[in-house]
């Protein structure tokens, strides 16, 4: 038998000890980064969410997984700080998170896109290096732009603005507040025709990157070991039969 809880009552397990050897498994997933991850009345919503919980129904084992959305930057704190066992939705970023030490099987690969104000970017620019003297938004903790934007920002080659929410960022964008936003194709695009922004032109592909569940790297024991085995089988089995795409189609309506 295994529990699986997403309710409210897993919110508030945010200030849960550090040791965690003797309580559930906690994933941490983003509060507002649609379609991917969500919060709807206390519970952990989104296509993650709908993964975890249909491949706990193939895993065999006393395995009790609490699921918690909250702010990203809180996420990746909380699994930093050892609050947590994994990130839910995290790329592969093992220089920038070296706190991670397994990174689960990829279910997704998420297209990332360049928007930027009408008229301030051309189509046949390098990203990130003809950017230079821009002013770029970003959801706060994440980093999605890449380590050579990261590295321009620390160069003071483009301004930074961090935002809580993709909505936050693209409303910025709209305005004029920013002059460019990186950020996952699919998330853009919704929040882009939900609020019929009309200054905000995707003007390039940026990357490619595979979504994971990040697990921390001192989470290391048998009950670590046995799970995330079970669980990357798990999602193997979701993407052989075609639940993985079944999941991502019913969400976004598709």
């Amino acid at each position: 038998m295994f529990t699986r809880l997403f309710s409210a009552a897993a919110l508030a397990c945010a200030t849960a000890a550090t040791t965690l050897s003797a309580a559930p498994i906690k994933l941490v997933q983003d509060e507002a980064y649609a379609p991917y991850m969500g919060l709807e009345n206390g519970t952990a919503t989104g296509i993650w969410a709908d993964f975890i919980a249909e491949a706990m129904t193939r895993i065999e084992g006393d395995f009790e997984v609490v699921v918690e959305a909250v702010p990203w930057s809180r996420a990746v704190n909380l699994v930093e700080s050892g609050q947590a066992h994994g990130l839910i939705g995290t790329y592969y970023r093992p220089d920038a998170r070296p706190w991670i030490g397994t990174y689960s099987t990829s279910p997704v690969t998420e297209k990332v896109s360049v928007y930027c104000r009408d008229g301030v970017a051309q189509s046949d620019w390098s990203y990130p290096e003809d950017f230079k003297g821009l002013i770029f938004g970003n959801n706060a903790g994440f980093g999605t732009p890449g380590k050579a934007f990261f590295d321009m920002v620390a160069g003071g080659l483009v301004t930074l603005q961090e935002a809580q929410t993709t909505k936050q960022n693209l409303m910025k964008l709209e305005k004029g507040r920013i002059d460019c936003y990186v950020q996952e194709q699919l998330a853009a695009e919704i929040v882009i025709n939900e609020n019929n922004f009309s200054n905000v032109v995707r003007v390039l592909d940026a990357s490619a990157e595979t979504a994971h569940i990040g697990f921390r790297a001192d989470w290391q024991d048998d009950e670590s070991q046995k799970f995330i085995e079970a669980f990357n089988a798990a999602l193997q089995s979701m993407m052989d039969d075609g639940t993985v795409a079944k999941i991502v189609a019913r969400t976004i309506g598709g």
